[in-house]
């Protein structure tokens, strides 16, 4: 007797079934949503808290941090379904044999190393500051000894641990691809609002931050005290957003969808871009520049491997209509053109700014070049290098007025000129093996993991000319995408394979 349609249904409906059954998605564990709420709060709260730089915002991004690594350590209870029964995760393990826990670990452990053995004292009065030698021990790591306010080697460790925390909790806590996803919309969004508040806030602003705080600096733009930090913030945003509609639209193309979230990501990305150019930051400016004629290059490629049946130019012109009008638009109302005039500038020299900084770089260079062993300490270089400062008339005088760097105005050396060389090594190693989880997972063959992986590493050589990240709300969110791209590309090739 043959079977019966009802119970053995064809073969095609039968794969259509298994195909919805396990497209389901099961919702995700209490616990790992709860960090993902924690981890999402804190990079969301940074950038709206004057992008972190006050004392109670680091203070309170520290406790998000801890808060968020305590729930991803938290044991939990999996589920079990048809194949397998329920189980007992426990994070500990996953932890201890993560590299970056001890190597972030060890900094720490570094920088108190110089906070508690200082080789100068800070001393100041009505006018001026000076630093006062005091005896320690050589062989050892040493600081200065300031005021905590001002910022000294435990101000550094509330502002690196908090990043190496959020580093942490996202490896240890986010087990699903679908958590991760959910992090990177949150900063992408997050992203947007604050590029349309910047936007909003520089046309009918009051030359204050949020219409009533005032800013010691008359360039800010946003919730950042410095143009240059919002438009350095706004990028990795901007990354996320073009990251997140690759994904969508390789998918799209894959899975035969007629629409799925990738244009508006890419609307949300375009608004970023002409906030990013009405910020007038200049380095912003070009790495954004950059980032999107290497996707939008990206794309055209991938559109011509495409098979003939699968294209429909007519989208694609009608999508880059609307872009390119809704772009002229803000091109024009926020005078954008501005922007890209200090961008020829500076790269023809006219720009006096990039010449003098070029000549802090030198000064920072011969710092380097006499503390490279053990460093002067982490957050010393805003006290040590006006000695070195000094040889050098012209960054001492602007306008007749004395001039004072905090920064050197390029991170790729103030770093390893405060932690010297066995910090700066802890921190490669440990930016070493994210990278090599991104080319052992074949990133460059991931759409999200290949534009996150550019977007972070051009803010990386953007931070040669500038300091990016002594800003938190920049640091702690650039150490945070890291892992999440390593994880997105570690469980997508895992997909591949099962």
């Amino acid at each position: 007797m043959p079977p019966s349609p009802d119970n053995n249904p064809p073969p095609r409906a039968r794969l259509l079934e298994q195909f919805r059954a396990s497209s389901q998605r099961r919702p995700l564990h209490q616990l790992e949503l709860a960090a993902l709420v924690l981890v999402a709060a804190h990079l969301v709260f940074l950038p709206w808290a004057i992008g972190g730089m006050p004392l109670w915002t680091q203070v309170l991004s520290a406790a998000l941090a801890v808060a968020g690594l305590a729930v991803a350590l938290l044991p939990r209870e999996l589920n079990g379904d048809d194949s397998r029964p329920p189980t007992r995760m426990i994070p500990w393990p996953r932890l201890l044999r993560f590299p970056i826990f001890w190597l972030g670990l060890a900094m720490l452990g570094y920088i108190a190393l110089q906070g508690l053995n200082p080789a100068w004292t800070f001393r100041s009065d009505a006018a001026n500051f000076w630093l006062e030698r005091i005896p320690h021990r050589p062989w050892l790591p040493t600081g200065v000894d300031a005021p905590f306010e001002r910022w000294n080697a435990w101000r550094s460790i509330l502002v690196f641990g908090s990043a190496w925390l959020v580093v942490c909790t996202i490896w240890v806590a986010f087990t699903r691809r679908r958590t991760v996803q959910l992090l990177l919309v949150a900063v992408a969004v997050n992203g947007t609002l604050l590029a349309v508040f910047a936007v909003v806030q520089k046309i009918l602003g009051n030359g204050k931050i949020y219409w009533s705080l005032p800013s010691p600096n008359l360039l800010f733009f946003g919730s950042f005290i410095y143009k240059n930090h919002a438009g350095a913030y706004l990028h990795l945003a901007f990354t996320a957003a073009v990251a997140l509609a690759a994904w969508y639209y390789a998918r799209g193309v894959r899975r035969h969808e007629k629409s799925n979230p990738a244009g508006l990501f890419a609307f949300f990305a375009l608004g970023i871009a002409v906030s990013i150019l009405a910020s007038y930051a200049r380095g912003a400016t070009i790495i954004m520049l950059a980032f999107a004629v290497a996707c939008a290059i990206a794309f055209v490629l991938h559109r011509r491997t495409l098979p003939p049946g699968t294209r429909n130019p007519a989208i694609g012109l009608a999508l880059l209509a609307v872009f390119g009008v809704f772009l002229v638009t803000g091109w024009k109302s926020l005078r954008s053109r501005d922007a890209l005039e200090g961008v020829r500038q500076g790269i023809t020299r006219q720009d006096r700014a990039l010449e003098t900084r070029g000549v802090a770089t030198t000064a920072a260079l011969g710092m380097l070049a006499e503390h490279h062993a053990l460093g002067v300490g982490a957050g010393a270089f805003r006290y040590v290098f006006p000695i070195y400062q000094a040889r050098h008339p012209e960054l001492t005088l602007s306008g007749g007025e004395r001039r004072y760097w905090e920064h050197a105005h390029n991170d790729l050396v103030q770093f390893p000129i405060e932690l010297g060389l066995p910090g700066t090594a802890l921190g490669l190693l440990g930016f070493g093996w994210l990278l090599l989880v991104l080319v052992r997972n074949h990133f460059w063959e991931k759409p999200l993991g290949a534009c996150g992986t550019l977007g972070l590493g051009l803010l990386l050589a953007y931070a040669w000319w500038d300091f990016p990240f002594q800003c938190p709300a920049i640091l702690i969110t650039w150490c945070a995408l890291w892992p999440a791209l390593a994880l997105w590309v570690k469980f997508e090739e895992q997909n591949a394979r099962g």
